[in-house]
């Protein structure tokens, strides 16, 4: 399949803001220039970029697509430990494989139609519906399976975590838009073992794996209980965290910690709408201006649905960049190309993936924006699009397929999926007990 891009305007790799033309053959960008493409005799899809804007498709690189049903349902009072206890563990006992499915569907068709290429689900119950989700819905999905083998109503024992986390990274190994990743919950819900064997497998398929972990002050306070150490302090001393591990929240961290990560090359998926909405104290217990000075590898993530109330990435990168300028007392330590970075470049790499990037060899994943937004059509586009209220996607393409074309979804009907969802929703609250 060949795609050209005529003329849109573009924020490359560089951060520049420039009219360019973009060819895509083969899944991948290759060629990228203000020059003419070499189109010759090929015949391909054309998409006219006046008044559009640019960018590589963004990543959602923390996750949880099983839980978007559930979006608005959980009152905006509940803190951080009776949300999961109480709520978050009660929806996902009443959670169907068909639930999952439509509720993982909704998410990408939300997630597509903000510019989402590629997202990353790290605490899947039901992977395989999850997986026939994405297939559906053309996104690049990262998916990974449910595994604690400690207290929890959820948990397993350890060999069978083990068993069922092999068994999925070998049924998903391949290097197409789906793809396993293996996964611990992590916030004092698994042993030394399983974090161990779950790396060593990790490494083995050469994916990578995810875990939650210091996500609010009472994990860590959990955490010194369990094991006299702080969740980061122990996990480098097992020897979990390496550039493979994608350590989810670290809301409540010390310096000492930002330096282990740094020195482990373990990245952060940070998740400030979701910290903010629970009152998690990124004031009293953050490091994220340690982060970012350090050089910590770090992204900017959503969340689940019912978190962040958001499954717009833009969203979470915006609300990053106020928090560490303000959390600095500097507001050159971090721009609006670092948040964009930080929902494109950075995720990228954190996931091991070769996109992220408007360049030559980068896969084809990318989106283009209403430019005519009043928002985007004065000034800097970066700040427009970081900033402001985001403008309205045009057309999004995954792999050299347009998926979303004209603001419209082209693999799914986002009415049937509403239907649906609403449905099935309310069959949940009332198998929960919420609704008479």
């Amino acid at each position: 399949m060949t795609l050209l891009i005529r003329n849109p305007l573009a924020i490359t790799s560089d951060g520049k803001v420039s009219r360019v033309n973009v060819f895509v053959e083969d899944e991948r960008i290759q060629f990228i220039s203000q020059d003419t493409p070499p189109f010759g005799s090929k015949r391909g899809e054309v998409i006219e970029g006046e008044g559009k804007l640019l960018l590589p498709g963004l990543i959602n690189a923390h996750i949880h697509t099983e839980e978007t049903l559930w979006m608005n349902m959980i009152p905006d009072t509940v803190p951080h430990i009776p949300w999961f206890n109480e709520y978050t563990l009660p929806y996902y006992h009443s959670l169907t494989e068909e639930d999952a499915y439509w509720s993982t569907l909704l998410s990408h068709a939300l997630m597509l139609l903000c510019g989402v290429t590629c997202c990353a689900d790290s605490a899947n119950l039901w992977p395989d519906a999850d997986a026939k989700a994405a297939s559906r819905s053309g996104i690049r999905f990262y998916v990974g399976i449910w595994a604690s083998d400690l207290s929890g109503t959820l948990s397993k024992d350890t060999a069978k975590c083990l068993e069922d986390v092999e068994k999925h990274l070998k049924k998903y190994s391949g290097r197409g838009r789906l793809r396993g990743m293996a996964s611990v919950i992590g916030s004092n819900t698994c042993s030394d073992e399983l974090y161990f064997e779950a790396a060593r497998l990790a490494a083995r398929y050469d994916t990578p794996i995810t875990s939650h972990e210091s996500s609010g002050h009472e994990d860590v306070i959990q955490s010194l209980k369990r094991t006299g150490e702080r969740p980061i302090e122990h996990l480098v001393k097992i020897g979990f965290l390496t550039r493979r591990t994608i350590i989810s929240h670290a809301t409540d961290i010390t310096s000492s910690e930002v330096n282990s990560l740094k020195a482990t090359g373990a990245g952060v998926a940070l998740c400030p709408a979701t910290e903010l909405k629970k009152g998690k104290g990124l004031h009293a217990y953050g490091r994220l201006t340690e982060i970012v000075r350090l050089g910590v590898r770090y992204c900017a993530a959503t969340d689940n649905a019912n978190s962040s109330n958001s499954l717009n990435p833009m969203r979470a990168a915006g609300l990053l960049a106020l928090l560490v300028k303000d959390l600095s007392l500097d507001p050159s330590i971090f721009t609006a190309r670092d948040a964009l970075r930080s929902i494109t470049e950075y995720p990228a790499d954190l996931l091991g993936l070769n996109a992220g990037r408007l360049e030559v060899g980068s896969l084809a994943d990318l989106a283009l924006y209403d430019a005519s937004n009043a928002y985007l059509s004065l000034g800097d586009p970066v700040q427009g699009m970081v900033y402001c209220d985001p403008p309205r996607v045009v057309d999004v393409v995954v792999n050299g397929e347009l998926v979303v074309s004209g603001g419209g979804l082209t693999r799914l009907n986002l009415e049937e999926i509403l239907r649906e969802a609403r449905s099935r929703a309310e069959s949940i609250a009332r198998r929960m007990g919420v609704l008479g």
